[in-house]
C-alpha cells in the first residue's frame, strides 16, 4: 500500500510546474501529426505512473470509494491523453465534428447564447471541457454568435498552462481571472461581461485555497468538500447556469470522440435573501449528483489526483 502519510491533503498543496512540459508538448504538436502525439501519451503516461507514488495512491483511493477494482496505470494514461487533447483543441487541431451533443438542455444553452444572454457554465475535472473552450476560441461551438469566455482559475497552478495557450492562440476571445481576486470588483466585472452576452466558466469540484468555506456533500458514499464560493457566485450573478460535462466515448483511444452533456441548473435565485442559502445548497446538491452520475460511467476520466475526500 502507498504511504498515506506522505500524501498531500489539498490539490493546491501539490507542487505543479508544468510550463516546460506544456511548452514541449506544444512544440511536438507543431512538428508531429496529432495522432503521433496521442500515441506518445501512452509511454509518457506510463512513465509518470511509474514515478508518481502520489498519482497511484490517489487513483486507488478513488477506485476504493467508487467500489470498483480499477487500474491506476490506465487512469494516468487516460489523463495523459486528456492533456494532448487540450493542446490539440487550443492549437486548432481538434475538429468540432468529433463532438456529439445530447438531446438535453444544450438547446436551451445555445438559444441563450444566440440571443446574447449571459450564462455561467459550471464544469469539473471529469472528462475534458477544456477542449470545448479551445474549440470555442476558434469560433467552433455550434452557436450563431462567437463565444467570449471568461474562466475563473487558480493561477498559482494554471499560470504555465494559460501562458502556453496565449502563445498558441493569441487572438482568442478568452479571458482568465484568478480565483484569489474574487471580490466585489470582480463580481461587478463579471456582471458587466454577462450583460454583454458573454460566458463565465468555473469548476465546481475543487475547493479554493483562498477560502476555507465548503459544502460537504455525499460523493460515492462519503462526504466530500465542495467549494461553497462557486455556488454563492451563481446566486450573486443570477443568470442562467448550466452543468457541462465533456466525456470521451472510450477512456483510452487514439482517435477520440466526445459526448457533451448539458444540464440546466433548475434553481433560480430570484428569492428573498433568507431563502438564498437553501437554494445555494440545493444547487450544489444537484451539481454533485450530476457529477457522480457521469463519473460512474467514465471513472477513468476522473482527473482529481489528490485527497478529494480529505482523509489524510
Amino acid at each position: 500500500m502507498e504511504d498515506k502519510a506522505a500524501s498531500k491533503s489539498n490539490w493546491y498543496e501539490i507542487k505543479q510546474n508544468n510550463k516546460i512540459g506544456f511548452a514541449l508538448m506544444f512544440f511536438c504538436l507543431k512538428i508531429l501529426p496529432p495522432v503521433v502525439l496521442r500515441f506518445l501519451a501512452f509511454p509518457i503516461g506510463f512513465f509518470y505512473w511509474l514515478c508518481s507514488k502520489q498519482a497511484r495512491f490517489f487513483s486507488n483511493q478513488f477506485f476504493r470509494h467508487a467500489g470498483k477494482k480499477g487500474s491506476s496505470c490506465k487512469h494516468v494514461i487516460s489523463f495523459a491523453i486528456n492533456l494532448v487533447e487540450d493542446m490539440q483543441a487550443w492549437a486548432g487541431k481538434f475538429s468540432f465534428k468529433n463532438v456529439q451533443w445530447q438531446d438535453d438542455d444544450v438547446h436551451d444553452l445555445v438559444q441563450n447564447i444566440n440571443n446574447g444572454r449571459g450564462t455561467v457554465l459550471v464544469i469539473s475535472h471529469l472528462g475534458n471541457v477544456q477542449m470545448l473552450k479551445g474549440l470555442a476560441s476558434f469560433g467552433e461551438s455550434g452557436t450563431e454568435r462567437r463565444m467570449s469566455i471568461t474562466t475563473i482559475s487558480n493561477m498559482n497552478i494554471s499560470a504555465g498552462f494559460y501562458s502556453i495557450l496565449n502563445k498558441i492562440n493569441a487572438d482568442s476571445s478568452f479571458h482568465v481571472i484568478s480565483s484569489k481576486d474574487i471580490g466585489l470588483q470582480t463580481i461587478i466585472l463579471l456582471q458587466e461581461r454577462l450583460e454583454k452576452g458573454e460566458v463565465v466558466v468555473i469548476a465546481g469540484d475543487r475547493v479554493s485555497e483562498y477560502s476555507n468555506r465548503t459544502i460537504r456533500l455525499p460523493f460515492f458514499g462519503a462526504d466530500a468538500p465542495f467549494p461553497y464560493g462557486v455556488f454563492l457566485l451563481l446566486s450573486l450573478l443570477n443568470v442562467p447556469s448550466y452543468f457541462v460535462f465533456g466525456l470521451r466515448h472510450r477512456d483510452i483511444s487514439l482517435s477520440s470522440r466526445y459526448d457533451m452533456f448539458v444540464k440546466k441548473n433548475p434553481i433560480d435565485f430570484d428569492c428573498p435573501r433568507k431563502e438564498r442559502e437553501n437554494r445555494i445548497a440545493q444547487t450544489a446538491q444537484t451539481y454533485v449528483a450530476e457529477l457522480e452520475s457521469h463519473c460512474r460511467e467514465h471513472m477513468y476520466q476522473w482527473y482529481n489526483f489528490f485527497d478529494f475526500w480529505g482523509e489524510s
